[in-house]
């Protein structure tokens, strides 16, 4: 009887074949497309004057009268916030010879916005104030931490995905995670970037229809594949 038993354990032993584990790579993206629901508006206020005085107080001003036409269109979530004076003397050739102009005063504005629906109304504002240019609107998300995590949740269960399928076709099974690569150190997002230089007189309101935001994000992984011998 013992002998018998020993014949079917080894009848059972033959029977099973050792799984191999050999390696998968494979890559996850995603792309994640959302409507920006702020902005930073970026504005330039310059003057030329013949004294450096008198450039400084052009420019001054213009700061001045716009942060005062701006303060009613601003609530306590928004921003207003403008830079040191830039100030150099200004020269132009004539005759092969280099003539003074000027001295040219500078001075830039930012201000963010927690909302959109004032942005017409902000731009207009500034360049009656007498703004030279409105060299960037970058828009923003006020759930920009929130995109990022999902964008890449999505990245990692793409390369899961890719991976099952891979080892489906090969006749095998996907096994552990062995090593991850993650490209990106956080999702940026591409945002649309607008320049425009617009002329104080100019009053055509129009209208700035929110942009969109793209969050990518990437992973790089490796996984056993579990195939039988």
């Amino acid at each position: 009887m013992n002998k018998l038993l020993l014949m079917g354990l080894v009848a059972c032993s033959v029977s099973i074949s050792p799984a191999f584990a050999a390696l998968l790579h494979t890559s996850g993206e995603a792309k994640l497309v959302v409507i920006a629901d702020q902005v930073q508006v970026d504005l330039h206020a310059t003057s030329l004057a013949k004294t450096a005085s008198d450039a400084k107080q052009q420019v001054d001003k213009i700061v001045k009268v716009t942060q005062s036409n701006l303060a009613n269109l601003l609530t306590d979530s928004d921003r207003f916030e403008a830079s040191q004076l830039q100030i150099q003397a200004e020269y132009k050739y004539q005759d092969r010879e280099r003539v003074f102009v000027g001295y040219r005063a500078q001075r830039s504005i930012i201000v963010e916005l927690a909302n959109l629906d004032g942005l017409t109304q902000v731009l207009d504002a500034a360049m009656l104030s007498g703004v030279n240019e409105v060299r960037q609107l970058q828009y923003k998300s006020s759930q920009e931490e929130q995109y990022k995590q999902q964008v890449r949740a999505m990245a990692v269960n793409d390369s899961y995905v890719k991976a099952k399928q891979l080892a489906e076709g090969y006749e095998g099974q996907l096994g552990p995670v062995v090593e991850v690569n993650y490209r990106n150190q956080s999702a940026i997002p591409v945002m649309k970037i607008e320049r425009a230089t617009l002329a104080a007189t100019d009053t055509n309101a129009g209208s700035y229809q929110a942009a969109q935001l793209i969050y990518r994000d990437s992973v790089d992984v490796s996984f056993e594949l579990l195939t039988e011998e």
